[in-house]
């Protein structure tokens, strides 16, 4: 009887447990809703250069549905034309050279220079080749000596130069040198030079420096008595003193006093 109970409980049990099990596992199923799949979106970053997407459509007889497959073609983007100006000629960069000193020997401006050759800085590198334009054949000027308001009257003396004398007719040595046609200071005596028409300066004498002169004394020197008194001053010299001989002193013998025994008379009394 015992064991029926025990029986029929343990079943209890048993069923119990598998209700709960079985209200666990619908409530987790009731709970548990499916997400929907992301969607994939491709995303295009600016570039600067241009893409052209190409959409290829797959067909398939088992996939009904098209696949879309982005393909990108890349257009490379055309150089820009940078072409010197006609008529200008190529050179090679040297060291040291610049784009202002190119501008002022070729008689243009660095902003030509760096437009023709498509530069972005002004910095050169040595040994790169650049257009600049060509030079025109100078030719040289013909020099006339003489000019307005000056006139061919000076003659040159010993110890003249361009600037002494460009600074007595007030003007330069540079505008003496042009106007005689000069390529150097070097002038000679005797030459003829023109000069400014005007009226030269006046040179200065130039004072000698003044000397002082000092009286002397009128009076007579005094005579200084002689006096037989001096003092001696042993002035110190390096001169050896010769050695003097020196007597040594000699043991004088003292004396001896020898005792004799003399007989003395003694009065005889009577």
């Amino acid at each position: 009887m015992q064991g029926l109970r025990d029986l029929g409980n343990a079943l209890v049990v048993a069923l119990i447990s598998v209700g709960l099990m079985i209200g666990a596992l619908s409530i987790s199923l009731v709970e548990f809703v499916p997400e929907a799949a992301p969607t994939v979106t491709d995303s295009l970053f600016a570039s600067p250069i241009p893409l052209t997407a190409t959409l290829v459509p797959t067909l398939g007889p088992e996939s009904p549905t098209p696949s879309i497959t982005p393909t990108f073609t890349i257009t490379p983007t055309p150089p820009s034309s940078c072409l010197p100006p006609a008529g200008w000629i190529q050179i090679t960069v040297q060291i040291s050279e610049t784009l202002d000193s190119l501008a002022a020997r070729y008689h243009t401006t660095k902003e030509q220079l760096r437009a023709a050759n498509c530069l972005f800085t002004d910095n050169l590198i040595a040994g790169s080749i650049l257009y600049v334009p060509p030079t025109a054949t100078s030719v040289p000027a013909v020099c006339i000596p003489g000019v307005l308001n000056w006139t061919r009257s000076y003659v040159v003396r010993p110890g003249d130069t361009l600037y002494r004398i460009g600074y007595n007719y007030f003007t330069t040595t540079r505008e003496m040198m042009n106007v005689n046609c000069r390529t150097s200071e070097l002038i000679r005596p005797g030459e003829i030079l023109w000069v400014p028409n005007v009226t030269p300066r006046v040179p200065s004498p130039t004072s000698l420096p003044a000397v002082t002169v000092f009286p002397t004394d009128p009076t007579p020197a005094t005579a200084i008595p002689f006096t037989s008194t001096f003092t001696a001053t042993s002035t110190p010299s390096d001169t050896p003193i010769p050695p003097t001989s020196t007597t040594a002193p000699t043991d004088t013998p003292e004396p001896i006093f020898t005792l004799t025994a003399s007989p003395t008379p003694f009065p005889v009394v009577p």
